[in-house]
């Protein structure tokens, strides 16, 4: 049996996947289970070994898949098949993306596939009141519209802070979110946009929000060069200097918003 948990909420399938382990160790106290780690250079050895062992005495297994698409598609879809209608061993898979072709069959019947998707419009501030109730973190509606802002598709985030501000011992307000020097993350095209400001000063308040958001600077000169058609010739020397060693693309940035 295959149990498949795909999608981009990394928090929401972590949880269903400490459930799912929890549910079966209750309804089985005996049964054998292993975590097999695919991008170890031992992984795909000590499942097939714990796959092929039967016992009297053990008659359900949990096998819980750590980094499926690190190894060999085709090697892990041929040793994986034969669970899929092998009601004896619960396979248990959890990613961010769906598989590629050869391991498409994990997400067909009789798999048991459930999708995490980052939470949008009603059901974000939703989950956010849910998980407030349950870390004692109570929020006034302002405070809940205020993480609902800064959190958008960052449920592992939001809950990490609702952890924080349960210390506080009270309803939170939006008073308390900035005093924790929290804010709402600018659009990313809009602050992009603003290094071809005018002002020196805008362009390099936007530079330093592209660096805080942790994206690598050859990313976002890639980015920036995507959009500016007016500075092609320009930021094509540039590349040609990163790439012969001249110059750093964080060097090329700084450049191009103090010129």
């Amino acid at each position: 049996m295959i149990i498949f948990l795909v999608g981009p909420d990394d928090y929401r399938r972590a949880e269903k996947k400490r459930w799912f382990a929890a549910e079966f160790k209750k309804k089985y106290p005996e049964a054998a289970s292993g975590i097999f780690d695919f991008e170890e250079a031992d992984g795909i050895a000590r499942f097939e070994n714990f796959g092929r062992g039967e016992s009297l005495f053990e008659p359900k297994k949990l096998a819980i898949i750590e980094n499926l698409y690190e190894a060999d598609e085709k090697k892990a879809a041929k040793i994986l098949d034969p669970f899929v209608n092998k009601k004896s061993t619960t396979i248990l898979c959890s990613e961010r993306k769906s598989p590629n072709k050869a391991l498409q069959f994990l997400l067909e019947k009789p798999s048991v596939v459930q999708e995490f998707p980052n939470l949008t419009g009603a059901e974000w501030p939703a989950f956010i009141r849910a998980e407030a109730r349950k870390h004692v973190a109570p929020l006034d509606p302002d405070a809940l519209q205020f993480l609902a802002q800064v959190y958008a598709g960052q449920s592992w985030g939001l809950v990490t802070e609702l952890d924080k501000l349960a210390s506080l011992g009270k309803t939170v307000s939006r008073g308390d979110l900035e005093a924790f020097d929290l804010e709402v993350a600018p659009n990313y095209f809009a602050v992009l946009n603003s290094l071809k400001s005018q002002e020196v000063k805008n362009r390099l308040w936007a530079l330093e929000k592209l660096f805080a958001t942790g994206d690598p600077p050859p990313k976002i000169f890639n980015m920036l060069a995507s959009q500016w058609k007016e500075k092609i010739p320009a930021l094509a020397a540039y590349d040609l200097a990163v790439k012969s060693g001249k110059l750093e693309y964080e060097e090329v940035l700084v450049d191009l918003v103090i010129g």
